[in-house]
This record gives structure tokens, sequence and C-alpha cells, in this order.
């Protein structure tokens, strides 16, 4: 790609010109997203002939596509030589073509178009796990690609998921706003200063791309907005002086869940460092045993849940001693009920550090951690919904629970009947 090609690209965007399966853009309003994703495509199409899926979840028509964007880039790249447009595609003098679906309604479809070299899925924060389960095997000609962009809303949609959360292999994933925007109007950036003064919580969420709370049931929601104000989520490497303990949330035949944390006494709670979280599924204890010898942390205490002692029927052998053969010393966490556990959590998460890179997804399931909905009652129960977020949640939980013995000073746990979210 020559230097006159990149320079009319945005400075975050020329990832989008290097290769990889999967090019996922995410952040706020005015990051200029949408722009350079068209761009970028319309000035690729002049060097090779490409056939390009323009999609999105729900298309009624053509107006709802970007077909509108890339004819107007065209436009602003003075291609209008080289590209010629149509009702319903954009068609290049050396063969590129854009096209143009729904992912909702035309599954079928889809999945009969043939040498497909890129997918540019818009607005993919709607898009359904049934859809992303339809893309990847139609893209199938070598070197084809899937180009994702989006504001972020909730944390648990499955793009949120899928390619934030947990990227896939081969994946090139960046956060972009309006700072990294050359074509940032002054009209928005008005409106994104009033929003900043007047509604800050609005601000992190439309024009910083933070994720949206759960409704009123996150129970960790504000503790993790006021650590990101604050300054404790970033980069948080280990303290080489200091021991790196674990707590696990250990499923059968689900998810288990791991944090890495240290402690540094100071102050009432001292101050607990969250360097590391991983979680895998359809494992045995054997798996996490060389996951924990990989990090080559210096290793303090490991806690597991309250029930890790029980034996299990088909061997007459608990966990506990499953893992002392394997060289991991469990001590069980304290037996006590799941409100009393996420109050010690919040007093936690008021003195801790997270790395966001290596606790990412930690910190997504603390996130999306939040109370039932009764639908027909339109309002929360009081116990938390059990779904992805939970392995992440509750092993955080045994964190602040199992390690109560090491930290002066702790409130004494209350007995919580009705816990509300904050």
């Amino acid at each position: 790609m020559s230097g006159q090609t990149l320079a009319q690209i945005p400075e975050a965007f020329r990832g989008l010109f290097e290769p990889h399966r999967f090019k996922v853009f995410y952040g706020g309003r005015g990051g200029g997203k949408s722009r350079s994703f068209a761009r970028a495509l319309l000035l690729l199409g002049t060097q090779r002939p490409l056939r390009v899926l323009c999609a999105r979840e729900i298309q009624l028509s053509i107006r709802d596509s970007v077909k509108r964007l890339l004819d107007d880039e065209v436009r602003r790249l003075e291609l209008g030589s080289f590209y010629h447009s149509t009702d319903a595609e954009l068609r290049g003098a050396n063969g590129t073509l854009f096209i143009f679906a729904g992912l909702r309604s035309n599954p079928e479809k889809i999945k009969s178009y043939e040498g497909l070299t890129h997918c540019w899925i818009e607005e993919a924060e709607t898009v359904s796990d049934r859809s992303l389960d339809l893309i990847a095997p139609t893209m199938r000609t070598p070197g084809s690609e899937i180009w994702i962009s989006f504001n972020p809303d909730r944390v648990n949609a499955p793009v949120w998921r899928r390619f934030v959360v947990q990227a896939p292999p081969d994946a090139l994933v960046r956060k972009v706003g309006w700072r990294d925007n050359p074509w940032f109007p002054e009209e928005l950036r008005k409106e994104m200063e009033h929003c900043r003064a007047t509604d800050p919580a609005r601000w992190a969420h439309v024009w910083e791309g933070e994720p949206r709370l759960v409704a009123e049931g996150s129970y960790y929601g504000r503790l993790l907005q006021r650590a990101e104000a604050e300054g404790r989520v970033g980069r948080v490497p280990a303290e080489p002086g200091l021991l790196v303990h674990t707590a696990w949330d250990l499923g059968m035949g689900d998810s288990t869940a791991v944090w890495f944390f240290q402690h540094l006494p100071a102050g009432r709670l001292g101050e607990w460092r969250f360097i590391d979280f991983y979680e895998a599924s359809g494992e045995g204890l054997a798996h996490y045993a060389e996951v924990l010898a990989r990090r080559g942390y210096r290793y303090g205490k490991h806690i597991a849940p309250h029930d890790i002692a029980v034996r299990e029927l088909g061997t007459g052998k608990s966990r506990l001693e499953a893992a002392r053969a394997l060289g991991l010393n469990f001590e069980a966490a304290p037996r006590l009920p799941v409100a009393d556990g996420i109050e010690a959590a919040r007093q936690v998460l008021e003195n801790a550090w997270f790395d966001r890179e290596k606790c990412g997804r930690g910190l997504s399931c603390l996130w999306g951690y939040q109370r039932e909905f009764d639908q027909a009652r339109a309002c929360f129960r009081t116990q938390p919904l059990h779904d992805w977020t939970s392995h992440g949640a509750d092993a955080f939980r045994y964190a602040a629970v199992g390690f109560r013995g090491e930290v002066r000073g702790f409130e004494p746990l209350r007995k919580t009947r009705n816990i509300r979210s904050i």
C-alpha cells in the first residue's frame, strides 16, 4: 500500500491494511469507524479485485445499508471514473464488487455467495449469535477477512463477548474514538463537551465507547466506573516482592475461572492488585495446573469454593485431593450466603487495581454480573443471574471471602437478606 494511499486513512485505522482474519474496531460516537472502513475498502478495491459483502443484522432496503456512505466516499476520493454505482451494487473497473444484505432476513442467500474476499458487518452491536455463526463459514476464500465495526452498548452483546472479551485467533481488535478522527466536526465536539459536563455516565458510554451498565441490576458497575475514573484499571504488572494468590470457581463440566492477584498491606483493607485472569471449559485440573506453571508466578494461597472437599461418587476422591496430587494445595473459602460474598467483593473493589489487558475477560464478567430479572413482575429478583459472567464473578467473590484472614480491619460480614445493586 502506497504512502499516498495510507495518508488518506487516519493513523488509528492503518491496521485495516494488514492481513488479519478479523478486524474489529469499536468505540464511541464520532470515531470515524464507518467512514474509515468505507474508505479503506474502496482503496483496496482499486489495487486488486475484491468481492465485498456489506452486511448488518437487519436490512429492509438498500437505504438501510452503507451504500450511500460508500458512494459519498467515492466522490471524496475522486474515484468516480473507477467505480460505477447502480441501485443495488457498486462495481469497480477491475471487477471489484460491493453487495449488500441483511443477515437475519437473508441467511440462505448469504450462504450461497461465492468468492467473497471481505465481509464488513456494520452496526455489529445488534448482530445475533446465529448471524455471527453464519458469516464465518461463508467467508471461505483463502485470505478472506471479516471486518466488524460497532459502538458498544451491552456487555453481554454477542459481538462484545466474542471479539472484545475473548478475541479469536488472528484478530485485530482496536478501540477508537473521537480523538482518533481527523474529520471530527465542531458541531459534534460541542455536543460531546456538553454531555461530558452534564451527564458523565452517558458521556462515558456514548462518546468514550464504554459498554452501558446492565440496567439497574448491575452489582459492581458503579464501583468499576469509579475504579476507571481513579485510574485503577490499566497496566498492573506483578510486583516481584509479593506472592501471587489465586481464587477459583471450579466448574464440573462447565467453565473454570481463575483470578491471579497480589495483596499489599496498606491502610485498612490493603491494596488488591488483580494482575491476571484465566477461564476455560471442558478441561481437567491438570490443564489448570499447567496454566499456573506456564504463568511463572511465585504463588501463595490457592482459594477454592467451599465444596471442594466433597468426594465425587465416581472416584471416591475429592477435587481437593486430586488437586494436591498435582501440587495445588487449595484452601476452601468459607461457606457464606452469596449476598454476603457480594458485599465482601464490593469492599475489595473499593481498593482494587486491575490489569486491563490480562484481566479483560474477568473485568467483563464483573461489569456484566447482574441480578436476575423477573419478566412477569417487571422487577429484579434478589439472586444473581446465572450466565457467562457467573464464573468470573464467583471466583472474584471467593477471593474476597477466602483471603479475609490475611486482611486486617475487614468489616465483619453481615447477613444480607436483600442486597441491592449499585
